[in-house]
């Protein structure tokens, strides 16, 4: 195999594994929310799943900093190579937690600990995969890089829902047929430990070591120098990933547990979406490399706030074509935004201070705005009444977004060389 391929397998193949290991979890949340919260409501059930699942976003951010710091003090492929081992343990474990009725609160508060240390693990992924690929090759079209980069993190949400269809299938007279898909997580990213393992650190980094040029303080250092691109990074995390992870997490939960559909037909579409959203990823990269990164960013963000009503309106509705087509633009607006975003925020930032400024910010967008994503859209479809509802919530993060860039524009223009 060559330099190349090499690099990039190892790369993406732990991406997947890993987001596949983050996400696999609201797959069952439905299950989850029966084992480990018995004696209450459906949606009291569905909430705690969902709360516990949000709860793995708390220690994006200081994960953030923290293999910010690894990547930019000994390099992108250590900080990688541990976020991957971080991942690949807790996500084993989760599939031999006992139950509530064998344990007792101890049960929830294990599935908390593990949850919380996905989260800190996971923040090493993502962009600091994009990095590290991008530094590799820097002749790469970038847009179209980044994209495919964030579409594999959709591959490992995708193959967790044919996990989920396929036990859901053939194993649901197993009560313990869920733990099959963590356990499986786990031995899988043995594999891209192992491939991580074999490949080279980046000849920017390289470089950057060899003339002493690396950072002993990178966070301390972004925030006095870079700080209006951690306030513009952070925001397009936000608004990116509460369109994103409205795909990953609630439209699952949307079709079974409030338009009670069976979880086989919730699951297929949750797949449905997933391979939307994963093919306009690198389409809207490869646009962005036409057309210029913030061109791109902004044109998607209006997008957002001219459909995502009628989309959550359609997607509520009782024929199917219309279903199937709200699915459609929900990913194309998810790909749309999420696609450019990485090339975006990595542009804003020094090499030697790169990793830290987007592992934070990018996180912490994240953890306020898409991992509460599912969470606050069920509540609000719950006290309001209305099934459209949470596009009022994606369409406030995009606003927010847009406000932020126009305020921000000169200091973007500066710095954004398209």
């Amino acid at each position: 195999m060559s330099k190349t391929k090499s690099v990039f397998l190892a790369a993406i193949s732990g991406n997947v594994l890993e987001y596949y290991d983050f996400t696999v979890y609201s797959v069952f949340a439905p299950t989850i929310g029966r084992i480990f919260f018995p004696g209450e409501s459906e949606f009291i059930q569905t909430l705690s799943s969902l709360a516990v699942f949000a709860v793995g976003f708390i220690t994006r951010p200081i994960g953030g900093i923290f293999f910010g710091y690894i990547g930019d003090r000994y390099g992108r492929r250590v900080a990688l190579i541990i976020s991957m081992l971080g991942m690949t343990i807790p996500t084993f474990t989760m599939g031999l937690i006992p139950e509530y009725q064998d344990i007792g609160y101890w049960a929830p508060l294990l599935l908390v600990i593990l949850r919380l240390t996905q989260g800190l693990c996971i923040s090493g992924e993502g962009a600091g995969t994009a990095i590290f690929i991008l530094e590799h090759y820097r002749n790469l079209k970038p847009g179209f890089t980044t994209g495919l980069v964030h579409g594999s993190n959709i591959t490992g949400t995708l193959i967790a829902s044919f996990v989920g269809i396929m036990i859901e299938q053939y194993f649901s007279h197993i009560d313990f047929a869920w733990r099959f898909a963590f356990i499986l997580g786990g031995c899988m990213g043995i594999v891209g430990l192992y491939l991580r393992l074999k490949v080279s650190e980046t000849p920017i980094f390289k470089l950057l070591a060899r003339k002493k040029q690396t950072l002993k303080a990178p966070f301390s250092n972004v925030i006095k120098t870079a700080w209006p691109s951690m306030v513009i990074t952070f925001c397009l995390g936000g608004v990116a990933s509460s369109v994103v992870y409205l795909v990953k997490t609630y439209v699952n939960v949307f079709y079974h547990n409030v338009l009670h559909l069976d979880n086989t037909t919730a699951l297929m579409y949750l797949s449905y979406a997933s391979v939307v959203l994963m093919i306009a990823l690198p389409i809207s990269g490869a646009i962005a490399d036409r057309i210029g990164k913030f061109k791109m960013i902004v044109l998607s963000s209006v997008a957002i706030l001219l459909f995502a009503l009628p989309t959550l309106l359609f997607m509520s509705a009782i024929t199917p074509w219309k279903q199937i087509l709200a699915l459609t633009v929900l990913g194309m607006l998810g790909g749309g935004i999420a696609g450019t975003a990485y090339i975006f925020v990595i542009s804003l930032f020094k090499p030697e201070q790169r990793y830290s400024g987007v592992a934070f910010s990018y996180n912490l967008g994240i953890a306020m705005f898409g991992g509460t994503s599912a969470i606050i859209s069920r509540w609000l479809v719950e006290m309001t009444g209305l099934f459209y509802a949470p596009a009022f919530y994606i369409m406030a993060t995009s606003s927010l977004f847009l406000v932020v860039i126009y305020y921000m524009r000169h200091v973007i223009r500066g710095l954004v060389k398209d």
